[in-house]
């Protein structure tokens, strides 16, 4: 191993790059959401040497710190450098400079109120689902009872409700005991990763310690970025104390077994997920299911596979303009095809597509969905819908029973849908 955690291990990979980074911008040059940027004027290179100025000397400027708002976590970066240095990390760095410097950040995904932060993610599942048919588990006991598997759904999938409960199907159809545990008290710490590096390192270990208690056969976990993060994790600070798997590659690997025999008769094409196709390097198991499911047309988009257009999600958090020009070339891409359904495979996608859904002559659809959709399984959108009406009395009118029954302040809830779901899409 090299490092007993995240705070040694990036400590000595800030140490390598301001040593080892030669400024050639090479990693600039191919960063998808720079020349949508405020930094489109600039050379590649200065850009870069401001990057390290800050690493080096702290010295903060503006371009660094637009770099550091720039990053996609699209990984693209990673094969351009030539020595070695995963640039990701760079931004990752830069933006924990940036909290050095006295700038509050605060967790993805959380609100702070007052003496408290608050998950999102569950502020939006409780505005679908009354708390006893929240049929996950968001909180794990000292000695909880053994299962074969344990499906950890990641902190975005919280917010998607109905994905929970395909996975839940799909997993009963495949048999076997199972647990679904959810993220958000569990994480596997990148919502961390540019705040607070030792409580990223704590999230992680506090994950291991929760999904192992079970003793399980395997771990699946249905966020490709977790997947990544505890890979690295797993490589490069603390072996993970359990096997574990992606959960697309894990049902291509059963795909006899789901039960894929209502034909879905639709014209579809996909969207990679970043973390899957360029960290993971899993380019087949997704186009393995499609092409499994009966009277399904799969069509490629011209960029596919590692070489796929990122959605722009998380740029989006800071850049919301350019996030959504990012997210457009996809849509133009996915019309140009022809298809009826646009597939996604990844929840920040799926978020960041479908306030576009109604300008584009096509469906967004995650691939649970329509994988559901061949086993006559089938559970409502509501997040999607939400976005559909951009009307938050009529999107509290409809929540309002499973408001009430939840945790969470029916006014407190009513601001964060206006904020989410009446923003312009285009």
């Amino acid at each position: 191993m090299d490092a007993a955690s995240l705070s040694e291990l990036y400590g000595r990979k800030k140490q390598q790059i301001i040593e080892d980074c030669n400024l050639c911008g090479a990693c600039v040059e191919v960063c998808p959401a720079i020349p949508l940027s405020p930094l489109a004027y600039l050379p590649a290179s200065e850009i870069q040497e401001k990057v390290i100025a800050a690493l080096k000397d702290g010295i903060l400027s503006e371009e660094a710190s637009l770099r550091a708002a720039s990053c996609t976590h699209c990984s693209k970066c990673r094969d351009a450098c030539l020595l070695d240095i995963n640039p990701v990390i760079i931004q990752e760095l830069l933006q924990l400079e940036i909290v050095k410097s006295g700038k509050k950040r605060y967790p993805l995904m959380e609100i702070n109120m007052g003496d408290r932060n608050l998950f999102v993610p569950d502020i939006l599942a409780s505005m679908q689902v009354k708390p006893e048919e929240k049929d996950w588990m968001a909180h794990v006991p000292d000695k909880p009872q053994h299962r074969d598997f344990v499906v950890f759904t990641g902190c975005a999938m919280v917010m998607m409700p109905d994905k929970i409960f395909l996975v839940r199907d799909i997993m009963r159809r495949l048999g076997g005991d199972f647990v679904i545990v959810a993220g958000g008290e569990l994480c596997c710490g990148v919502r961390c990763l540019g705040v607070d590096l030792n409580e990223a390192d704590a999230h992680v270990k506090n994950l291991y310690n929760a999904l192992a208690a079970f003793q399980p056969e395997l771990v699946i976990f249905c966020c490709s970025e977790c997947a990544g993060r505890i890979t690295q994790y797993d490589r490069e600070v603390s072996p993970a104390p359990f096997r574990y798997e992606e959960m697309f590659c894990f049902l291509s690997r059963h795909i006899n077994d789901l039960g894929l025999d209502h034909p879905v008769n639709k014209k579809v094409t996909l969207h990679d997920p970043c973390s899957l196709s360029r960290v993971i390097g899993d380019n087949s198991s997704l186009r393995t299911l499609l092409k499994a499911i009966p009277g399904l047309d799969f069509v490629e988009m011209d960029s596919n596979k590692e070489e796929s257009i990122c959605c722009g999600a998380v740029v989006g958090r800071k850049q919301r303009k350019v996030g959504m020009a990012m997210a457009e070339k996809v849509m133009e891409e996915a019309a140009r095809t022809g298809a009826d359904v646009l597939v996604d495979a990844c929840q920040g996608c799926h978020f960041q597509f479908c306030p576009m859904e109604p300008s584009y002559p096509f469906k967004i659809e995650n691939l649970l969905t329509v994988i559901g959709e061949a086993m006559g399984i089938s559970y409502e959108d509501k997040l999607k819908k939400f976005y559909r009406y951009g009307d938050v009395e009529r999107i509290m009118s409809e929540t309002g029973e499973c408001v009430e029954a939840g945790p969470y302040d029916p006014g407190f809830t009513a601001l964060l849908a206006q904020h989410m779901f009446t923003r312009p899409a285009r």
